[in-house]
């Protein structure tokens, strides 16, 4: 099994996020704007567990989290792996009959330093997000 990289929380508010997971703005390292995706990306690593939280808030009525939290307010949206290779994992999911490509995104974080790609996949329900780092 790849590693956890992060746990994605989406909320239509940052503040109730923050309140809900027990903590402040002061622990967000990074924050992104989505511009693809339509979506603020709030970044915080639980160092203890080496572990990313990503709080993400719809940008507009095009974000791809908007329905989630329309009708959620705020939840756990998706568990993102580390993998190897993007495109391995791609061709893996891409011939189950289980798994639905929701997305495959290329973008800079410079807390996982730097370029990354990333892919999602709903499976029965659930959304995998598998992230690739190092890409330069």
């Amino acid at each position: 099994m790849n590693k956890v990289h992060h746990i994605g929380i989406a909320s239509e508010d940052l503040n109730l996020a923050l309140y809900a997971l027990g903590t402040d703005k002061s622990k967000i390292k990074e924050v992104i704007d989505d511009t693809i995706q339509h979506n603020i990306l709030h970044f915080i690593h639980l160092e203890n567990s080496d572990l990313w939280i990503e709080i993400i808030i719809p940008k507009n009525d095009n974000s791809t989290i908007q329905n989630f939290v329309k009708k959620n307010k705020m939840g756990l949206h998706h568990i993102g792996f580390l993998c190897d290779n993007i495109n391995d994992v791609e061709q893996k999911f891409n011939s189950s009959v289980e798994a639905v490509k929701l997305g495959k995104y290329h973008t800079t974080v410079d807390s996982f330093g730097g370029k990354i790609s990333t892919i999602f996949f709903a499976i029965k329900g659930m959304i995998v997000e598998y992230v690739e780092t190092g890409n330069e």
